[in-house]
């Protein structure tokens, strides 16, 4: 079993290899100083674009920053280039985005097994949608996605025969969701919420397991027999 440890979450997942992933830091919106202070020490750092930005502000260097840099002041770029950051500039017409050739580089590189993907919320819906679903395609790659996670907002990614328990610090104004991705999901349980699962199937088309209300004191478990689950906290 690996244990994933965000901010004010603590994540089980059946697996190892989840207590130091790669964490990819996007354009999107940016995560709070003190999430990034908790979360980002000891991690290995990729800025997507934009994402630069906060994780220089917040006084973190990332290793590489990949993008056609469409987002980001040049002297921000530069100033990564001085301070030794590598980085991969592509043209701004290209067929991938910028978070689809980070996860490229990183399964190809094979840095880490599992990722966490933060400043990627709040931002232009495509982008999002596009990166959560990129999931898939980085799987292929040989790199697992956990999360999408920031201080507000966390999506974690479960698949087929796999069970996740979440310990929640503050329960209260919190919701889960259960959102199938890729497909429907059959088999799926949930326990420790106001409205619990046995064994159900929940169809990609109605996506109606939306705004559960997570038990004060319990810890919410997640399982399910086949597809891919979205585990929404927010």
């Amino acid at each position: 079993m690996g244990i994933l440890l965000l901010p004010g979450i603590c994540a089980k997942f059946p697996f190892g290899g989840t207590e130091n992933p790669l964490v990819f830091v996007s354009g999107g919106r940016p995560p709070a100083l003190s999430w990034m202070k908790t979360f980002f020490p000891g991690k290995e750092l990729w800025c997507v674009d934009s994402g630069l930005v906060p994780c220089l502000d917040a006084g973190f260097l990332p290793t590489r920053l990949i993008g056609d840099g469409d987002s980001t002041p040049p002297e921000i770029w530069e100033k990564a280039s001085r301070e030794g950051v590598r980085i991969e500039r592509f043209p701004r017409d290209k067929d991938q985005t910028d978070i689809q050739l980070a996860f490229l580089r990183a399964g190809e590189e094979r840095v880490r097994n599992n990722a966490v993907v933060t400043g990627c919320w709040g931002g232009r819906f495509d982008h999002l949608w596009s990166g959560i679903y990129s999931f898939f395609w980085a799987r292929e790659k040989g790199l697992r996605i956990l999360a999408f996670a920031d201080e507000r907002e966390v999506l974690f990614l479960l698949e087929g025969d796999e069970e996740m328990d979440l310990h929640i610090e503050e329960t209260e104004g919190k919701n889960l969701s259960l959102l199938p991705l890729g497909g429907d999901c059959s088999g799926v349980t949930v326990r420790g919420v106001q409205w619990e699962l046995e064994d159900a199937e929940l169809l990609q088309g109605r996506p109606f397991a939306v705004s559960n209300r997570i038990l004060k004191g319990k810890t919410p478990r997640i399982s399910l027999k086949k597809g891919t689950l979205g585990v929404y906290c927010g």
